[in-house]
């Protein structure tokens, strides 16, 4: 009985370091993935922490994964995601009232007649995981990753530290028998 409880403990310790080695993974990347207006950005997929109500179905605390297209299939009443530059640059959630298009390029006005560029677009395709934002949000600021990565890290560092000083006594002990 004891040796199973043992085995059963090694495996749950195993399977807390690879859930956790995966999340300090994800968390790292999604800051390495931030673009210059603190977004995270993998290729067409951008993740967005809404920090307050947008909308009846997006609520603060969600966190989104907005797929970005060519914009070719936004229609006049669509509502889409965009960077605001007149709010340095906040996503912001509009309907779109009006489309020019251009040659090779498109101009949406939307809402409060601000017109969003092909570079200010950030999508209209959402996933929804709710609650998820703030989680993410806190392991991505300062204090998160923190307690997530460099607190454990320099534990990590000073436990084997330790571990050679103790190596070295104890040759030093085995030297001075001799």
């Amino acid at each position: 009985m004891s040796s199973g409880l043992k085995s059963f403990g090694k495996v749950l310790l195993i399977v807390f370091i690879v859930l956790y080695a995966l999340i300090e993974i994800f968390v790292t990347a999604c800051l390495l993935q931030f673009n210059d207006y603190r977004v995270t950005e993998f290729g067409n997929k951008s993740l967005l922490i809404l920090k307050e109500n947008i909308d009846e179905d997006y609520k603060k605390g969600d966190l989104l994964v907005i797929t970005k297209d060519n914009g070719s299939d936004v229609t006049v009443g669509d509502r889409i995601f965009f960077y605001n530059a007149s709010e340095h640059y906040l996503v912001n959630y509009a309907k779109v009232v009006e489309i020019k298009e251009n040659k090779d390029d498109f101009v949406f006005k939307v809402d409060a007649l601000y017109n969003v560029y092909r570079d200010y677009y950030v999508g209209k395709k959402v996933q929804r995981f709710k609650g998820m934002g703030t989680i993410l949000g806190f392991l991505e600021s300062k204090w998160g990753f923190l307690l997530l990565v460099v607190l454990p890290t320099l534990v990590a560092v000073i436990y084997e530290i330790y571990i050679i000083v103790l190596e070295i006594i104890d040759i030093k002990k085995e030297v001075d028998n001799e």
